[in-house]
């Protein structure tokens, strides 16, 4: 049986290339983005008027991992690309995340939020800290103020209502005082936003410091976020659970996370009990 790792994921265009890896007993995918503007990706299969069709050759081996972390296809790109060692990234906001890893279309999802008011933690629940990174506003030039960007004034990018950065940013505006009337498009992600921004298609965008500072941008913090690793219980001994926070924690990862700025990496890797 195949299903969708995000239950709201509309049907793909025929053609579409997917990632497809086993979570429990189902198969599940998702569509599988361009690596980059210079080549194609390697998918695992396509999407036919009959749902997705393997090609050959491909693994449905791995670790499937949800979240809007922009460092999880670094961390993929780390780790084995074949076995269960390998990493499936499915980029997506928190909310959308914890939907897939509650109804088992995930073995692990990317949550962050304020330290003291993350989403409650089911028992069926680990989790371990990733890292710790504030959430803003990237622009270019002068920042616009959040009177004109809650009335509309201002078109901003930003994200889904699940987001955790959509959040803040809802959080931000009511603090000022300010409307919230906001207008512009919702992205898919953090680089989505900053890459939008610097286009300038926007005014701003609802983002991460890194992100901003990937493409150029400066950035205004509201309030940082703790970034978790939720895993189902059940997975916790997967061989890509343990990959996952060997590349993450690796000297490699690390200094890259590093060099872009805006991540406090203290306590990645730890486990959080409380």
């Amino acid at each position: 049986m195949f299903a969708s790792v995000l239950a709201d994921e509309g049907r793909p265009a025929v053609g579409t290339p997917l990632a497809v890896a086993r979570v429990g007993d189902t198969q599940v995918w998702a569509p599988l983005g361009e690596a980059d503007g210079h080549g194609f990706a390697l998918a695992d299969a396509v999407w036919s008027e009959r749902g997705p069709q393997l090609l050959d050759g491909a693994s449905v081996d791995g670790f499937v991992v949800a979240g809007c972390e922009p460092a999880l296809g670094m961390a993929a790109a780390a780790a084995p690309g074949r076995g269960a060692g390998r990493l499936v990234v499915v980029h997506a906001s928190s909310g959308r995340s914890l939907t897939a890893l509650a109804a088992g279309r995930a073995h692990a999802a990317v949550v962050h939020g304020p330290a003291d008011s993350l989403p409650p933690v089911p028992e069926s629940v680990a989790r371990w800290e990733l890292a710790r990174w504030p959430v803003g506003l990237a622009f270019g030039g002068s920042a616009p103020g959040l009177a004109d960007v809650g009335a509309g004034r201002v078109p901003v990018a930003h994200r889904d209502a699940g987001a955790g950065s959509e959040q803040a940013f809802r959080r931000a505006l009511a603090e000022a005082g300010a409307l919230d009337r906001v207008a512009g498009p919702v992205v898919s992600g953090h680089l989505a936003s900053a890459r939008m921004t610097l286009a300038g298609q926007v005014a701003a965008g609802v983002t991460t410091a890194a992100a901003a500072a990937s493409v150029g941008l400066d950035f205004s913090p509201w309030e940082e976020h703790v970034v978790q690793l939720w895993v189902d219980r059940r997975y916790v001994e997967h061989p890509g659970m343990s990959t996952l926070l060997q590349v993450w924690c690796s000297p490699r990862v690390s200094a890259q996370l590093r060099r872009l700025g805006g991540y406090t990496l203290s306590g990645a890797g730890q486990e959080v009990n409380a």
